[in-house]
């Protein structure tokens, strides 16, 4: 123990002191660059699921409108009216009742 003495300190240098800042900056800034990303990932994330919603809603209504569509071409074989709206909307169904087709728009 000769020559150290309890109370010395190991002192930084200016360029040390300076690196050392440099590196806290920047680990500083990439905490706020992942919190701003978590952030617009959450944002992302909900954009996504409504537009899945809505692909998924829109999938339901052409299902349904299919099976109306189907509906109103049988009884457009006793009411022509009902004919007559079908083919002024340039719907075609074929009503084989061997197989089920879906309307065509």
């Amino acid at each position: 123990m000769a020559g150290i003495s309890p109370h010395s300190q190991n002192l930084m240098s200016r360029v040390q002191f300076m690196v050392l800042n440099l590196v806290g900056g920047a680990c500083g800034l990439l905490i706020v660059c992942d919190l701003v990303l978590g952030e617009l990932n959450g944002r992302l994330n909900k954009s996504v699921a409504t537009t899945r919603d809505q692909f998924s809603q829109a999938q339901q209504i052409q299902n349904t409108a299919q099976n109306l569509v189907l509906r109103v071409a049988q009884a457009g074989q006793t009411d022509p009216a009902l004919r007559e709206l079908l083919v002024k909307h340039d719907f075609k169904v074929n009503l084989n009742t061997n197989s089920q087709t879906r309307p065509s728009p």
